[in-house]
């Protein structure tokens, strides 16, 4: 597992010249080649349809928000908690706990401006 941990943290380092081309969730949502990698590194493509499936509520969170948000996933111990926030120094308008995993351990974020998730190393 720690492999994993190293291979996600090499492969989101490598991500800084943005995407090439974006992707599109059955849900609406877009996501780039890094998000996709991630999910692929991390066999966790759930990540992907977990915050795909909040996109009809974030309208009734927009006055928080304002169309921009940082997803973070905090994995420990096999377990996980998702949550969103409008900024990193906001409470979470946004939390689901994941009672089972095999997505690597760490804190991992993701920022989605508006209908487009990215992994922050490709801003």
């Amino acid at each position: 597992m720690k492999d994993k941990v190293i291979e996600l943290r090499n492969d989101r380092q490598n991500r800084t010249l943005g995407t090439d081309q974006y992707w599109k969730h059955l849900f609406g949502l877009k996501y780039t080649d890094g998000v996709k990698a991630h999910a692929e590194i991390a066999e966790a493509y759930w990540l992907i349809d977990a915050v795909g499936s909040y996109q009809m509520e974030l309208p009734k969170y927009k006055d928080i928000h304002e169309g921009w948000m940082i997803w973070s996933l905090k994995v420990k111990d096999g377990s996980a908690f998702l949550t969103a926030r409008a900024d990193s120094d906001e409470k979470p308008f946004i939390k689901q706990k994941i009672e089972f995993t095999d997505h690597p351990e760490g804190e991992w974020d993701f920022w989605q401006e508006g209908d487009v998730l990215i992994i922050p190393e490709e801003h």
